[in-house]
């Protein structure tokens, strides 16, 4: 039994020492200096593509040469976010990759240190399908760019935090605007356009189910009662009648 015990105790040991190492890293050298093209005529503070499965961030530095990357949880702590294709681009227009740029990760977040102060940086990252969510690294305006074919009009579809945005539709691109936004944390629930036909049909569907299964119950309900008047089984007794039941006179 003790030395049961004691190879559960080193077992446990390596997984917290393989965990201070980096288990369950992020980011990767190969990772890291991945092709990528980037949008960089954007006069937003910040801008986001999404495509399928991930996103393109591009954001306007000024007066810093750090930025922290990092996603809240709902248990009121960070996580670092999986960076990729990283660039920076100086403001008299040079771009250079991840040999200028240094990447540190802990297990809260992912720093990254660029060449010099002010200027663009550039990274990818995942999305889950149909939502984007992120946390506001930079200060200023904000635009988010969904997929061809994807909406957000419908509230019952789609949902947009915070509010105070203007979309715009771009060769089948609905592009999100906020001039400013003041909080943590924005948020994107999109939808295909189809889908809208498809809810509908589901709607439609669903309604006409609910309508046979209504008349199917009150045939029922007519029928039972019918049955039992027959047999005699629904008998008005009225309110001043204190004499004995019927069939008991």
């Amino acid at each position: 039994m003790n030395r049961r015990l004691l190879a559960f105790a080193s077992l446990v040991a390596l997984v917290a020492v393989a965990g201070c190492t980096g288990f369950g890293s992020v980011t990767s050298e190969e990772g890291l200096g991945e092709d990528a093209e980037y949008d960089w005529g954007t006069d937003a503070d910040a801008t986001i593509n999404v495509t399928d499965g991930e996103y393109k961030a591009v954001y306007a530095l000024e007066n810093r040469s750090t930025i922290r990357l990092y996603e809240a949880t709902r248990y009121g702590d960070d996580n670092p976010i999986d960076v990729r294709a990283v660039q920076f681009r100086y403001p008299n227009g040079t771009v250079v990759g991840a040999e200028e740029i240094e990447v540190e990760e802990t297990r809260s977040e992912v720093t990254v240190h660029l060449p010099t102060e002010g200027g663009q940086f550039a990274f990818t990252s995942d999305s889950r399908s149909r939502n984007l969510a992120t946390d506001t690294f930079v200060e200023g305006s904000y635009e988010v760019i969904l997929p061809p074919g994807y909406r957000v009009d419908n509230f019952v579809l789609a949902n947009v935090r915070p509010g105070g945005y203007e979309t715009e539709l771009v060769d089948d691109q609905v592009h999100i605007r906020w001039d400013e936004v003041e909080t943590d944390t924005i948020s994107v629930r999109y939808y295909m356009e189809r889908d809208v036909y498809l809810f509908g049909g589901l709607i439609v569907v669903a309604s006409i189910g609910a309508a046979i299964a209504g008349t199917y119950v009150y045939r029922q309900m007519q029928e039972l009662k019918r049955k039992r008047e027959e047999a005699g089984l629904d008998v008005n007794i009225e309110d001043d009648d204190n004499g004995p039941p019927p069939g008991m006179r």
